[in-house]
């Protein structure tokens, strides 16, 4: 093992041997990469969908469809489903807003040496998100971050599978040509770190103001600061 620069943060063992084990990365683009929410709003895209449906001829409808309650992905899947014509507005509607805050959302601290290190140790790294893919793209390719991203997999149109992140997990895996085992999932979100224990994905909870450490914590995934710390693993 290298050296450790007493300047750089401490890696804890546990988090070393998540690292070492996996040799591709699946990064989760809001809060992770970038914090999307925050750009996006609490409930804007659920107040959007409202608008639209308010503006077009009345169709009888559970009143939380109505007014996007469900939130916003179980909007979709019901419009989908009973409104198609809706739907295909409203997925529009949806992908412009996901694509304005993501290009207004600054990237995480030291995002741009963690996809260096990951190109250093020979890592191929995808992106996993449930917004939609073209908004993921541009930003990506905004940020000068296209060339260091082997793979993307994000919500395409009216496709929710995206909305459940082991099938996400599973297809980004997929695009890079190996088992979802050999992945190493970093998220700040408990969900999808539990999804990534429940497929057999190794995973890593990154303190990101989604979900607490000890939420994290419990998906029994190691837990790392920020990316700084992540990096330093990758390097190690």
């Amino acid at each position: 093992m290298a050296d450790v620069d007493p300047g750089q943060p401490r890696v804890r063992p546990h988090v070393g041997r998540a690292v070492n084990r996996a040799r591709r990365v699946l990064l989760d683009f809001d809060g992770v990469m970038f914090n999307v929410r925050d750009s996006l709003g609490h409930d804007r895209r659920e107040q959007a969908v409202a608008a639209l449906l308010a503006n077009r001829d009345y169709r009888p409808r559970p009143v939380p469809i109505t007014f996007a309650w469900f939130g916003v992905h179980q909007t979709l899947a019901f419009l989908a489903e009973r409104e198609p014509d809706h739907a295909i507005e409203a997925e529009v509607v949806i992908s412009t807003l996901e694509l304005d805050a993501a290009l207004t959302a600054c990237p995480a601290p030291g995002l741009q040496q963690l996809l260096a290190a990951c190109t250093a140790s020979g890592r191929d790294v995808a992106v996993i998100s449930d917004l939609s893919e073209s908004a993921v793209l541009a930003t990506l390719q905004a940020h000068g971050m296209s060339g260091r991203i082997a793979a993307v997999a994000a919500r395409q149109g009216l496709d929710l599978s995206a909305c459940d992140a082991s099938r996400t997990a599973e297809r980004a895996a997929g695009l890079l040509g190996v088992g979802v085992a050999n992945c190493l999932v970093v998220s700040g979100k408990a969900g999808v770190l539990t999804a990534a224990h429940r497929i057999g994905a190794n995973g890593l909870g990154c303190e990101c103001g989604r979900d607490r450490r000890k939420h994290l914590a419990q998906t029994k995934a190691p837990v790392v600061s920020g990316l700084v710390t992540l990096t330093q693993a990758l390097l190690s």
